[in-house]
């Protein structure tokens, strides 16, 4: 088992160079084919307008998405090497309106996404719409870049898995498997385990059986939540650790309760320093 198709959505030089210079190092670690979809974006909304101005007006809206699609493509091309023969790009003009389908269509047959960390400076909300789309959309894993875009160019040899016996976390579990097989240590982070579950009496144990099924050495960990926020506990652990990745579920609760009230996953991606490798 091992990542064969990843992908990586470009939609502004700034913000998404980091993300797409770590799939191509991660493309040519695992021999594997990138796509690079360069997206632009069709602003144009729906709405009624004046008569005789709305041809004009979506018809401008499509053309700047196409310029802005092909100028991101010949940058991707002219600043990052691309001489691999499994590297193909594409520019693609996806609606505001559709972009949670469209996100989803480009990238649903790939076995792993990278993405922006999508909060931060100079981000936007269509990086949280792109990553969400990809979360929800495809069932690939997705790796999110931190803004020092190096650490996830290098092999991830000691990862911190966040384990709370959810069906969203063991499914990262399982995404992450080609990079535990490989890393050097894993420990399996619980916070707080819940008293009343089936597991209680050994925490962790049954995970890491079946990892160990697959040659991975992990090891588990029982956490306080002695600081306010789940993500701080976890961060934390990991920073000390000097882990390289953290691999956890996404969106245990809905996206909608999670922006209002915050989460796990938001509080991860607006905090984290680290890669994080994603799974719903």
């Amino acid at each position: 088992m091992g990542y064969k198709t990843i992908s990586v959505i470009v939609t502004d030089q700034a913000s998404d160079a980091g993300a797409l210079q770590a799939a191509l190092a991660l493309a040519e670690r695992e021999g594997a084919h990138l796509d690079i979809h360069c997206v632009g974006i069709d602003p144009a909304r729906y709405e009624p307008m004046p008569a005789g101005t709305a041809a004009i007006v979506l018809e401008t809206g499509a053309a700047e998405a196409r310029e802005r699609a092909e100028a991101l493509e010949k940058w991707v091309q002219t600043t990052f090497p691309l001489d691999r023969p499994t590297v193909a790009t594409q520019a693609v003009v996806i609606p505001h309106l559709g972009l949670d389908t469209l996100v989803s269509r480009l990238s649903r047959y790939s076995d792993l996404v990278v993405a922006t960390k999508p909060y931060g400076a100079g981000r936007s909300p269509v990086q949280v719409g792109i990553l969400e789309a990809e979360l929800f959309g495809t069932g690939a894993p997705v790796l999110v870049v931190p803004e020092k875009a190096e650490l996830a160019t290098k092999s991830f040899d000691k990862i911190v898995v966040a384990w709370n016996e959810s069906s969203e976390s063991f499914a990262a579990i399982r995404a992450a498997l080609p990079f535990l097989k490989r890393a050097v240590r894993v420990d399996i982070v619980m916070i707080d385990p819940p008293t009343h579950s089936p597991e209680r009496s050994d925490p962790g144990g049954a995970v890491c059986l079946m990892l160990a099924r697959h040659g991975v050495k992990a090891e588990v960990s029982i956490l306080s939540r002695t600081l306010p926020r789940v993500s701080e506990v976890l961060a934390r652990f990991a920073t000390e650790g000097g882990a390289n990745l953290i691999v956890m579920g996404a969106y245990g609760h809905s996206r909608f309760r999670e922006s209002l009230l915050g989460g796990a996953t938001r509080d991860m991606l607006e905090g984290t320093s680290l890669p994080l490798l994603m799974a719903h």
